[in-house]
């Protein structure tokens, strides 16, 4: 009994999506079991009907029966017509609708989400969610309970209309139906938990050909399409395999079914079939057996056979639905590590007009990074360490640093893509986690090392950040970011469609097209992170220039490697393991020869001699520039 109610509980659990939407969908979904139970109270006639026409034919009932019983079968086809377009358009509908709302609110989830989550999702797995497991309770919203409420109005009509026919042959023909929920249990959570690894498995391909076509690049520069088509078909063989397994769990299921109710078929036949016999072949006594009667019964238990058959289709849909149910519970339960502010706040200067900025506000852009530790989400290794520094409005602060000194990790705090602890950054004087979120990121023009361009025209890529953007508005953000030749040399200017992730877009174009993209909204503070390292030294110097001389200039947060990129940088912080090791201008930090802004400068001075070396040497110079881009 325990074990029992365990398992209700569970089902019930995992069931919590279809519940949602049914109830959602209540009057849609009434609307088609109504019209279902009037096509399924219908399907008892057309039996009684033949067994007229049988016995009219054998002579126990008049010629006149004959009439009235060809009318009513005509008559019930019409009607059952009718309620065959009503269950398709009230319940297929629901299930659509459900699928729509379900996709929706899984994307609205997501984008709500952090950076900490992708981080440890793989793209794959939720486009899986988004399409696989979306159809998964989709069906089961409309084609499940379709399949399940027929069943259940076929066992609550066809034996009602056999037991006034013959009470002794309703329970003879009925006699196997009590071992039908012991198949029914005995084969759910095998279904369920195969189902499971099926789901898991695509989820696994997804996300191998969504890296593999992404990459596509690397692949064929390596060389490795054959190992890259070996890993997929590896893949696609362990899902076939899973599918198979599943297969042959459901393909036991229905037949055992089946095969339960054709017992009942064989018993009618040696019972009813000797007692028409010996009582009703020749018309005798009344109530006696008839073989209108007898014929009636064997299509009453044919039509037995679908309910059973329906109940292995409905269990495939709700097993289905309830392993998706869950994944997306998993990923339901998932809660940004960066919430919105409960009381949110502005600098004081505008206080007084409420929680919400006017439009067009701007902040001063004056941040305090004030004992500023920071670890990755579910790690405990620091990245930044105690990190105390004051940047002025309009002042530009560079980083610099070894690979993993904690660069981009403090730049990506500025706009709070990851959690920061209470008081640790302040904009304007108000901690960071108390600014509205969308307003805080509304200030902060944030571009990241990773370039990524949306596969839309050149104007929507621009306007991003805005709700209607103005032309001259992205006219000089191009226009500061060096790329504004390059846009007018596209075949359609700024009307031009890039391709996927901008790939006919080269390397400094795309990079000069994201900066344009963070100046177009006018931020306060602009943060680069890396954000020139695919533009030559003329036009990193060009767009450097261009930010340094512009009225009303931003606040500037830069993390680059070339000494070139920070060198007029007001202020220069030296990262090491996380911590500040140096810090003050380009002059000053060259006269400490024993610190780490001197090393870097050394570097990268003599691969600069090396690589003017190698240009004059025209037989060797591409070699050594080779050899020297390896090193470096």
């Amino acid at each position: 009994m325990f074990r029992r109610s365990q398992t209700l509980k569970r089902l019930y659990e995992e069931s919590f999506l279809l519940r949602e939407y049914l109830w959602k969908y209540r009057k849609l979904v009434g609307a088609g079991l109504a019209t279902l139970f009037v096509l399924d109270i219908l399907e008892i006639l057309p039996p009684f009907f033949m067994k007229q026409a049988v016995d009219v034919a054998t002579g126990n009932e008049p010629l006149s029966v004959l009439r009235w019983a060809a009318a009513g079968y005509i008559g019930t086809a019409i009607v059952q017509g009718i309620c065959r377009y009503g269950w398709r358009v009230f319940l297929i509908r629901s299930g659509i609708l459900a699928g729509r709302d379900l996709r929706n609110r899984f994307a609205n989830h997501l984008l709500g989400l952090s950076a900490s989550f992708f981080d440890r999702k793989r793209i794959g797995e939720m486009m899986s969610l988004a399409t696989s497991d979306v159809e998964a309770v989709r069906g089961a919203v409309g084609s499940g309970v379709l399949v399940f409420a027929d069943a259940v109005f076929y066992f609550l009509t066809v034996p009602v209309a056999m037991y006034f026919l013959s009470p002794r042959l309703t329970l003879i023909a009925l006699l196997p139906l009590p071992i039908v929920p012991w198949i029914i249990l005995r084969n759910e959570r095998e279904m369920h938990h195969r189902f499971e690894k099926v789901q898991e498995a695509f989820g696994k391909i997804s996300s191998l050909a969504q890296e593999g076509l992404s990459g596509i690049r690397v692949v064929k520069a390596f060389a490795k399409e054959e190992i890259q088509n070996q890993r997929f078909e590896e893949a696609g063989q362990a899902y076939v395999r899973l599918n198979i397994e599943l297969a042959w769990v459901r393909s036991r299921f229905s037949p055992t079914l089946d095969f339960s109710m054709s017992i009942g078929l064989v018993l009618l036949l040696f019972v009813g079939g000797r007692a028409l016999i010996l009582e009703g072949l020749e018309g005798g006594a009344a109530g006696a057996l008839t073989l209108g009667t007898f014929v009636a019964f064997q299509r009453y238990i044919q039509k037995m056979v679908w309910p059973m058959a329906a109940l292995g289709v409905a269990i495939t849909f709700f097993q289905r639905s309830s392993t998706s149910s869950m994944r997306f519970k998993e990923i339901f339960d998932e809660k940004s590590d960066v919430p919105d502010a409960i009381a949110p706040r502005l600098p004081a200067g505008v206080a007084d007009l409420g929680s919400l900025a006017p439009r067009g506000f701007r902040t001063a852009g004056r941040v305090e990074l004030c004992h500023l530790n920071f670890a990755y989400p579910r790690s405990e290794r620091l990245i930044l360490n105690d990190i105390s520094l004051t940047i002025e409005p309009g002042e530009r602060v560079a980083f610099v640093g070894r690979v993993g000194s904690g660069k981009s990790a403090l730049l990506s705090l500025v706009p709070r893509l990851y959690p920061v602890g209470k008081g640790m950054i302040k904009v304007d004087g108000v901690d960071i986690n108390e600014w509205p979120l969308a307003e805080l990121r509304r200030q902060v023009g944030y571009v990241s090392q990773d370039v990524f361009l949306f596969s839309d025209t050149v104007r929507e890529n621009l306007a991003l950040g805005q709700e209607e953007p103005e032309q001259s508005a992205l006219q000089q953000a191009v226009e500061l970011s060096a790329v504004h030749d390059e846009i007018l040399a596209l075949r359609e200017s700024f009307a031009t469609v890039l391709g996927e992730r901008g790939v006919n877009l080269s390397g400094g174009q795309k990079q000069r097209l994201t900066i344009a993209r963070a100046l177009a909204k006018h931020p306060p503070i602009l943060v680069l992170d890396d954000a020139l390292s695919s533009v030559d030294t003329q036009t990193e110097e060009k767009i450097l220039s261009s930010l340094r001389s512009r009225p009303g200039r931003n606040t500037e947060l830069i993390a680059a490697h070339r000494i070139s990129t920070i060198q007029d940088a007001d202020r220069i912080v030296v990262l090491d393991g996380g911590r500040i090791v140096q810090m003050g201008r380009h002059r000053d930090l060259l006269m400490d020869v024993q610190g780490a802004y001197f090393g870097f400068y050394e570097q990268q001075r003599v691969r600069e001699e090396l690589e003017r070396y190698s240009e004059s040497l025209p037989d060797v110079g591409a070699a050594v520039g080779v050899e020297v881009g390896v090193t470096s």
